[in-house]
């Protein structure tokens, strides 16, 4: 058998994991059929990290080594990523697990969406365990191995995507995968050879993020992905445990998705929206099961006018959701909470612990409603308030305590 030669970078800050170096690397140097070059860590500690790619990229041309492997500090290979090379592949990514801006936790290997917009991360658990390699058209840099004719094809490979007015589209592992991909080469991800990725978390923060192992798939009629612009799986669990025990009928909804085809399953739904063009994309998503009507609103003064087919209604349900107040022009909360308090005895706010929605909560909710039911403590979280049978203060709050304590 041939031996293959490996250009091992480990990129790093001054660190290496004890893991890595006690257990991976080690299993690496005595891999049968394998010359593994380890570049000293004092060359691969530099920033930006597309620099410090860049650069690592040009002295490993300058060797005869067959493939480049590159791995981040803060991943651990939970294999011997030397066995990569026996699949003579142009690039094979090692996934590993990351926050993504949903609120949901992704491996980092992507296919295009199916919309043709932007792409959508893999459920690698989906897979047969006999099924160890998957092309994709995205995969990470955090341990990638790349075949030598990559490299010299590609100038300048590690260089993020930035639009006209340099604004960034695509990070620098997005952005070389694009490039290898237009250039004719295929990208592949092990869909069970995995890593570790070490990150320092508060534990309020772990709690908030959903995970890409599907445990839910109800949203699969839509084609819409958890989290991302939706609400998440942990957040749908929570609310349909709400809507099961109460089997409301009749819900209204600030800031329509995912959500309102979701809901509008199991009772009208009455959504009130900003955006047109996002009220048109969940229009085109509902199927006749969907019994739901989304109307524009300005998201600041009270839609539920004297014209409105739903003046003075009461609703068995209102969900609050949307985006922050200072996106889209300062729409927010405060019109939203303020209807809901007044419209139905159930209400359930989302992203609840964002400064807005504290603020709108306490202002219309506390001491009217009661605070029954958290999904979680990070602010990204649900909370489930109920009408009390009558108004609160604090004041009575203090009496019942000393009472209490009599």
């Amino acid at each position: 058998m041939e031996t293959k030669k490996i250009y091992l970078a480990i990129l790093n800050d001054g660190n290496l994991r004890r893991e890595m170096t006690t257990t991976v690397i080690p299993a690496m140097q005595n891999t049968n059929g394998i010359q593994l070059i380890w570049e000293n860590p004092n060359k691969t500690w530099a920033s930006p990290i597309s620099s410090n790619r860049n650069q690592i990229v040009k002295r490993f041309l300058e060797t005869d080594c067959d493939f480049l492997l590159m791995i981040d500090n803060d991943v651990v290979p939970l294999h011997n990523p030397c066995e990569l090379v026996f699949a003579d592949k142009d690039i094979v990514g090692s996934p590993a697990k990351v926050r993504s801006s949903g609120q949901i936790m992704v491996w980092v290997a992507y296919i295009p969406h199916s919309d043709g917009i932007g792409y959508s991360a893999i459920d690698l658990d989906s897979f047969d365990d006999m099924f160890d390699l998957l092309e994709v058209a995205i995969v990470g840099t955090g341990c990638i191995l790349i075949k030598r004719k990559v490299l010299e094809t590609l100038k300048a490979p590690f260089h993020s995507e930035f639009d006209e007015d340099g604004v960034q589209i695509y990070s620098t592992d997005f952005a070389f995968c694009r490039k290898a991909k237009n250039a004719g080469f295929q990208i592949y991800t092990t869909t069970h050879r995995r890593c570790e990725h070490f990150k320092t978390i508060g534990l309020n923060d772990i709690d908030a993020w959903d995970t890409i192992n599907y445990f839910d798939r109800s949203n699969i009629p839509y084609n819409i992905p958890w989290g991302e612009y939706c609400i998440t799986q942990k957040d749908w669990h929570f609310i349909n445990a709400i809507i099961e025990r109460e089997t409301p009928k009749r819900i209204l909804e600030f800031g329509c998705g995912l959500s309102s085809l979701l809901l509008s399953e199991f009772g009208e739904v009455a959504s009130y929206e900003t955006d047109p063009e996002w009220k048109a994309k969940i229009e085109a998503k509902c199927l006749e099961k969907n019994d739901l009507k989304i109307i524009i609103w300005d998201g600041h003064n009270f839609p539920i006018t004297d014209d409105s087919p739903y003046h003075h209604s009461k609703f068995d349900l209102v969900f609050v959701d949307g985006p922050k107040e200072q996106l889209k022009g300062g729409i927010g909360r405060d019109a939203a909470i303020q209807i809901a308090s007044q419209v139905s005895n159930h209400v359930i706010i989302h992203d609840a612990g964002r400064l807005e929605e504290e603020q709108y909560q306490r202002k219309y909710l506390r001491g009217i409603f009661k605070l029954v039911r958290k999904s979680g403590d990070h602010i990204t979280r649900c909370h489930y308030w109920v009408r009390r049978p009558k108004p609160v203060t604090l004041e009575d709050v203090k009496n019942a305590l000393r009472k209490g304590n009599e």
